[in-house]
């Protein structure tokens, strides 16, 4: 590109610089010009005034003490007084030209009048002088008058906006103002809406999901106005975690599980009124069974039943049963809601048992364990009662079977076998060492099959003592008048007939009728004993017996108490036969001067002969 084809544009800003430079070159010029012809002028006036006239001129100058306003054709000067001891040689310095309106207005007393105007002659020019010595510089003068303001610049880019001011208060509302003229009325528009109560419709009706999928219902409701849509469930609350209801009706339930299934309702209500319909969800899944691991223990020659395989499912499932190993003994099992029994359960019956649901969906299955025990039971039983001197040794069997084979354990009641003096062998014989009067007590046998199915037998140990009878049997001891009764037959069934093996009148009591269960025959021993013991026979020559009796045991013969045993009280075996003694111990000492005997049941009719045994 050539030069002739550049071009620079020029801003107005440009132009109006250029343009303010070039008026204050030509003004500088200007006042340059000036300066020359006063300097001319002063010269031709030095050349004419006398010596003394310009001392006197140097002497005004110098003591102007006021500032000297400027000339409509002049800058404005300050001046200033100053002060100097040895003045410096008048000539044509610089500060000549500082005091240029000073010396200018002296010019004008040497020029003629014309007129208005001041006319001087103009002298030729003077040769140019030696520059004097530079002065002191004046004090900055005066700020000059505002000039002229110049054209606005060009627009700025707009800035940012400033914060939002604070909002003013609210005005004072004006007045109304006056009414219009009123219009030509408009045309009639259309009929709205008739209002209406809600009418709810719910689709579908019924819905099937499969377990873990989305159920979704959708209410539909007409009515004017609108109504608000309730959705709840029919004897439940909604899934809130998991339940999601939409502004046009629409019900979902996500990951539906099977206990959601029900009915569930919709409920829309305006002002008119409110309707409502209901929905059935169906939840289908595959079986899931719960079922008890075992094992379960059942005795040998029982009917047992495992325990319930409970099925959950939709549609029902099917359930099966059958055994892991070998087969079910068909002829003794049955299935019922669930459940196996088996009739008459024998030991190869046990094992593990696997119970099966199916259905459409899929199947599930769980075992269960069942072991049939033999319960314990005791072939070699130690005695009720055995009594020992002191320093004896004793060895007492307990032995039983069963299966699994029972463990045998002893136990003394209320203490500890004897330390270091007793031991229990594997066959379950005890044994004490040295045996002495503390060792008195009772002592329980017991077999226990897998530490669930147990039987137990009771030893009463006596040691020092032993359990002898009173001596009933014998009048001497027993006189007739010690042995009384609540009634009795007649004259040959008299109280004092009861005594053991007795068989004077028709050899045993009885009392006056059957129907008192009330009666009892009374021994008084004489004196305060502890039994430990009775024994009872029945009427002798006659087919009369009590089969089972009660014992009441008194001190004083007023106040009475049954016999108890663990808190219950003890109904004493009786007799199976007329003639045949059946001896029981007490499993508690207990303190006595009067026993009664009161016959529970009997056969025939309840006589009896007694006999009582203490400790000697």
């Amino acid at each position: 590109m050539s030069l002739k084809d550049r071009s620079f544009p020029v801003s107005p800003g440009t132009a109006l610089s250029v343009f303010c430079l070039f008026l204050y070159s030509a003004g500088f010029i200007r006042i340059e010009t000036k300066f020359n012809d006063y300097e001319r002028r002063l010269r031709t006036v030095e050349e004419f005034m006398p010596q003394d006239k310009m001392e006197q001129a140097r002497t005004d100058l110098h003591s102007a003490e006021q500032v000297v306003p400027p000339t409509s054709r002049q800058p404005e000067t300050l001046r200033l007084k100053r002060s100097i001891s040895h003045p410096p040689p008048f000539n044509n310095s610089a500060k000549i030209r500082e005091m240029m309106e000073d010396i200018i207005s002296s010019t004008w007393k040497i020029c003629s009048n014309k007129g208005n105007l001041n006319v001087c002659p103009r002298g030729r020019p003077g040769p140019p002088g030696r520059a004097g010595p530079k002065g002191d510089r004046g004090r900055k003068g005066r700020k000059g008058a505002q000039g002229i303001m110049g054209p606005p610049g060009r627009s700025g880019k707009q800035g940012i906006m400033g914060p939002t001011g604070i909002r003013g208060e609210k005005g004072i509302k004006g007045d109304i103002g006056p009414p219009g003229i009123p219009g030509i009325p408009g045309t009639k528009g259309e009929p709205g809406e008739s209002i209406s109560k809600p009418k709810v419709t719910i689709s579908p009706p019924k819905l099937t999901v499969n377990e873990s999928n989305t159920a979704s219902f959708l209410c539909s409701v007409s009515g004017n106005p609108a109504a608000q849509i309730f959705w709840s469930k029919v004897n439940g609350s909604l899934p809130s975690n998991r339940t999601k209801v939409t502004s046009n009706g629409q019900m979902q339930i996500a990951s539906v599980r099977m206990e959601e299934a029900g009915e569930y309702k919709c409920l829309a209500r305006n002002i008119l009124g409110e309707d409502e319909k209901t929905a059935i969800l169906v939840v289908q899944n595959k079986p899931k069974i719960s079922l008890s691991p075992g094992p379960t223990y059942f005795e040998k020659g029982k009917n047992i039943t495992l325990p319930k395989c409970h099925v959950t499912s939709f549609p029902p499932a099917i359930i099966t049963w059958s055994r892991v190993r070998g087969e079910l003994a068909y002829s003794r099992t049955v299935v019922k809601d669930g459940q196996l029994s088996i009739i008459s359960a024998q030991k190869r019956d046990s094992g593990f048992y696997e119970c099966k649901a199916s259905n459409d969906l899929g199947e599930d299955s769980a075992l269960t364990l069942l072991s049939v025990l033999e319960l314990p039971r005791f072939t070699s039983n130690p005695p009720a009662q055995l009594n020992v001197r002191q320093k004896q040794n004793i060895s007492v069997s307990c032995q039983a079977a069963g299966d699994p084979r029972p463990k045998i354990m002893w136990v003394r009641e209320n203490s500890q076998l004897p330390v270091g003096r007793s031991q229990v062998s594997a066959d379950g014989t005890l044994q004490i060492w040295n045996i002495k009067d503390e060792d008195s007590g009772r002592y329980i046998c017991t077999a226990t099959s897998a530490q669930l199915f147990k039987t137990s037998s009771l030893m009463r140990l006596t040691v020092g003592t032993v359990c002898k009878p009173i001596g009933v049997a014998d009048r001497n001891r027993i006189p007739d008048a010690r042995m009384t009764a609540s009634s009795f037959h007649n004259g040959d069934y008299r109280p004092s007939y009861g005594r053991l093996n007795e068989s004077s009148g028709h050899g045993g009591w009885c009392p006056k009728t059957l129907s008192d269960r009330t009666d009892y025959l009374q021994v008084d021993m004489g004196e305060v004993r502890f039994l430990c013991g009775v024994a009872t026979q029945g009427l002798q020559g006659s087919s009369a017996w009590a089969t089972s009796y009660k014992l009441q045991l008194s001190t004083d013969g007023i106040t009475w108490n049954t016999y108890k045993e663990t808190n219950i009280e003890k109904v004493f075996q009786g007799n199976l036969d007329r003639d045949s003694i059946v001896k029981l111990s007490l499993s508690t000492d207990v303190k006595a001067r009067y026993v009664r005997f009161y016959p529970v049941t009997f056969s025939g009719y309840p006589c009896m002969r007694v006999e009582i045994f203490v400790l000697n």
